[in-house]
């Protein structure tokens, strides 16, 4: 465990830059810390991070921990609130932790992506997000993170037990080019949930939305994942003009 992280987790509050406490709020947990940390630990390659969603940066301080002494190790960090409704913390936390190699982008991820897709294509090794949590904020995320990501990178979304996210998890996972890597341990072992995972794919696509009552329908997207997905880029998205299929 990373000493700062440690200290923040026992304590259950964080400190801005000038010594004040806030408690903690918003943030990744141990399970799901450590899951970022080993997924990126586990796999050399990864030097060039990006997340969305920056908040306290105890996920900040997950992924930059993984890729410390990487040759051409890069964090970079999109969170228009980080100044105002998160106090700075998460970037003195970074100070704190000895963390140089980051950069803070200080806009909505909708306008920020796009940009950084187009300077920097399949630039990137590993995306985190953990934005805002609507279907269609959640799929936009997703579609700038598959242009941005490298063959054999990897994408992993937090709070997936949120429909509008699960949803837009399981579009993307039916992508050609990308394949369900892990999930985070959570309950994804449980009996409900496994019954909830084998009813759901006993059902065709194409009619899981209409023999379904709604209600059923997302309750059983939520089950299908733990609280974080890791999907990995397999092959370049060669989808066609009208590719879909449904999810």
């Amino acid at each position: 465990m990373i000493p700062l992280v440690e200290e923040i987790y026992k304590s259950g509050v964080v400190l801005d830059a000038e010594g004040k406490q806030h408690q903690l709020k918003a943030n990744v947990d141990r399970e799901e810390g450590e899951f970022l940390f080993d997924l990126i630990a586990s796999d050399t390659s990864i030097a060039k991070t990006l997340e969305i969603g920056f908040a306290y940066g105890l996920s900040a301080l997950h992924i930059t921990a993984a890729t410390a002494g990487r040759a051409g190790a890069h964090h970079v960090t999109i969170d228009p609130f980080q100044k105002t409704q998160w106090h700075g913390i998460g970037i003195a936390n970074l100070r704190r932790a000895g963390v140089t190699n980051y950069e803070l982008i200080e806009e909505l991820s909708e306008f920020a992506l796009p940009q950084l897709a187009k300077a920097n294509p399949g630039g990137f090794d590993f995306v985190f997000i953990d934005g805002w949590h609507t279907f269609d904020h959640t799929l936009i995320d997703l579609f700038y993170a598959n242009r941005l990501l490298r063959v054999g990178g990897y994408v992993v979304i937090d709070d997936c037990g949120v429909v509008g996210v699960a949803k837009a998890v399981s579009y993307v996972a039916n992508y050609p080019c990308y394949s369900l890597y892990a999930q985070s341990k959570g309950n994804t072992g449980t009996t409900k949930r496994r019954l909830a995972q084998k009813l759901f794919n006993s059902l065709p696509a194409s009619l899981r939305s209409t023999a379904l009552p709604k209600k059923v329908y997302d309750g059983l997207h939520r089950s299908r994942y733990s609280s974080m997905v890791a999907l990995k880029k397999v092959a370049e998205d060669e989808r066609n003009w009208i590719w879909y299929r449904d999810f």
